[in-house]
């Protein structure tokens, strides 16, 4: 049987919800990744695609667990160089901190159906005679 799934997350936001959500993470990962971009020559279209991607990997998640993650990134020591500076993270750096945070799905399991009614030989004989249906018998004396 397949029951209609409910939208949920970004799936559940209205097309301009979803444009707005997807604006704000381009604003979160531009302020992430400016500490990174030291070179002036990196053209402004390479830094536009790299925030689309980041949109595209994090759009799945919320602005606060997006916020966790980049300070659980800051903090964690093993996302810094050999002098201690901040390596630049990837979008999907984020995402694996979220969705290790994320409750892990539970199986539920579907409902025993209940077994069908069975019919007793009255029962069924009742309801041929209802139908004026008079069963022959073979073999038997008449």
């Amino acid at each position: 049987m397949n029951l209609p799934t409910a939208q949920t997350g970004f799936n559940a936001l209205s097309p301009q919800q979803q444009q707005e959500h997807r604006a704000k993470i381009g604003v979160r990962a531009q302020a992430i990744l400016g500490q990174f971009w030291h070179d002036a020559d990196t053209p402004d279209a390479v830094k536009a695609i790299e925030i689309e991607g980041w949109m595209d990997v994090l759009e799945n998640c919320s602005h606060s667990e997006i916020r966790d993650a980049w300070r659980d990134y800051q903090i964690d020591s093993k996302n810094r160089t050999s002098r201690g500076r901040l390596a630049k993270p990837d979008a999907g750096a984020l995402r694996a901190i979220i969705l290790r945070k994320r409750p892990k799905p539970q199986v539920v399991k579907a409902p025993e159906p209940e077994p069908e009614p069975r019919v007793t030989k009255e029962q069924a004989a009742k309801i041929l005679e209802e139908a004026g249906f008079k069963p022959r018998k073979f073999g038997g004396a008449s």
